[in-house]
């Protein structure tokens, strides 16, 4: 029978280690799939929704930009991109310091805190009146929303199971791709609103999402759950299972303290390393795609509400191949495959068009863009889920999440300089260097499942067993995914 301590409200309980079974096999598959519906159905249209709004917020520059903010803010000759950049300098920043305070304060109070955060910001960007005024408010919504993906994807990992999580995080990622569309087709009907005090065109666009962020933020701490422990949507057979499995499975206790050894776990390793570099490339591609599509299109021969209603679609087809392949990697269990075999080969193949095909073939060139927009915003969710699933610990989850994403958004900084205005039509540069992101992911994706692969390989043979020689149940209770028991996903 397995030990209960009740806490001091009867809404949570505490699992001890005392009498667990010996296997996860023997967890009621019936109860274990009644909880994954009641986390469907509570957390996975909250933490969408922050995504959206994020995404949302974060790119809509793009859009203001066709719609006249490039010219009343003066943005001439590089000042666009320097906004760009003063956004990511700061989200990179604050990214891994910003999700141990996740770690710390528990995701429901930290994810509702940034995301009203980000709202406000997003919304005082409407009263910008000057370059240095839009810089500065970038900055500081770099700080805000630096937590997000990775927090998401950390908190994620506290209720879901390794081979349920990648489904997850595509479901919310995948909105980023939506995003880009619903944003298209959002700014342009805020933008048609009659002017207002000084509100107008492009300043709508900000002054109303950041309102409806905010209004998210609000509905994150009125519904979202701190923990398995704490859900009281659960009923108390539900909780104990609920927090009995993802124990059991990352084989480690619950650490409440940082310790050198977290960073060391997290950071200390190829799978990181690796993980670290695909998400660079990753969100290069992602950002290039959702900063200068509406710019990308407009080279076509469309004007500004053309270039915002014809980035719909794409982004509109990356949701659906995002949400598919991700529920196809669960399924078979495996994530190398899947990234270097199709997101890879989507993302080479787009930008490899786009450089090669002569501007008057349009058609040919905006069915790239739904090539990019597919492989793009599918490879950085399928990338942070296999670099969280394979760290184990909520602490070293936390900064492996965290230390992925931060070292990734310096692909997202350098987006903001890959499509230069000067360049244009052509865009050379930015293509190759984007065919040059997917090639990587290709390479990282195949060393990836190889060195995985042949770790597993090593322990299933016993050649780990030696670590557990000589240590205390503590010691081997911090051991996390170096315990010669823990398998990692290929």
């Amino acid at each position: 029978e397995i030990i209960i301590d009740k806490m001091k409200t009867e809404d949570s309980i505490e699992l001890s280690h005392a009498g667990l079974p010996p296997s996860l096999d023997e967890i009621d598959s019936k109860i274990e799939a009644r909880i994954r519906r009641k986390y469907d159905l509570r957390i996975m249209p909250i933490v969408t929704l922050i995504y959206l709004m994020a995404f949302i917020d974060r790119s809509n520059m793009g859009n203001a930009r066709v719609l006249g903010m490039e010219d009343e803010l003066d943005l001439s000759g590089y000042r666009f991109n320097l906004a760009l950049t003063a956004f990511f300098i700061t989200y990179v920043i604050f990214e891994v310091p910003t999700n141990i305070l996740c770690k710390k304060f528990g995701p429901r109070i930290w994810l509702s805190l940034i995301t009203f955060m980000f709202g406000l910001l997003t919304m005082c960007i409407a009263f910008c009146t000057s370059f240095g005024s839009l810089t500065a408010a970038r900055a500081m919504l770099g700080v805000a929303e630096a937590g997000i993906m990775p927090g998401i994807s950390y908190m994620l990992s506290t209720f879901y199971r390794r081979y349920e999580l990648v489904t997850r995080v595509g479901l919310y990622a995948s909105f980023a791709s939506l995003a880009g569309g619903f944003g298209g087709l959002l700014a342009t009907g805020l933008h048609m609103i009659p002017p207002w005090a000084i509100m107008h065109t492009w300043r709508n666009i900000f002054f109303f999402e950041g309102i409806l962020t905010m209004i998210t933020g609000g509905i994150c701490y009125a519904f979202l759950p701190k923990s398995p422990e704490t859900a009281k949507f659960l009923t108390p057979e539900e909780r104990r299972i609920a927090s009995l499995r993802i124990q059991m499975e990352v084989l480690t206790h619950n650490q409440t303290t940082l310790r050198k050894q977290h960073f060391k776990l997290a950071t200390n390793n190829l799978h990181t390393i690796l993980m670290s570099i695909g998400l660079f490339c990753s969100l290069l591609c992602m950002n290039s795609i959702a900063l200068f599509m509406p710019s990308l299109l407009s080279t076509m021969g469309y004007d500004s509400i053309e270039s915002q209603l014809m980035t719909v679609p794409p982004y509109a087809v990356g949701t659906v191949v995002c949400i598919v392949l991700c529920i196809l990697s669960d399924h078979f269990r495996t994530r190398g495959i899947i990234i270097g075999g199709v997101v890879a080969v989507l993302i080479t193949v787009a930008f490899a068009i786009l450089l090669a095909v002569p501007m008057e073939a349009t058609g040919i060139r905006y069915m790239a863009i739904f090539f990019a927009t597919a492989g793009a915003f599918t490879g950085s969710p399928m990338q942070i889920g296999w670099l969280v699933e394979n760290a184990a610990g909520p602490m070293v989850r936390a900064i492996a999440s965290a230390t992925g994403v931060s070292i990734g958004s310096l692909g997202g900084l350098l987006a903001t300089w890959t499509y230069l205005k000067t360049e244009a039509p052509e865009y050379t540069v930015g293509h190759a260097i984007n065919l040059a992101a997917g090639i990587i992911i290709l390479c990282i994706a195949v060393i990836a499942t190889v060195n995985l692969r042949w770790k597993n390989r090593q322990r299933a043979l016993g050649k780990k067993d030696y670590i557990l020689q000589d240590l205390s149940q503590e010691e081997i209770d911090e051991l996390g995914h170096s315990h010669p028991n823990f398998r990692f996903t290929p």
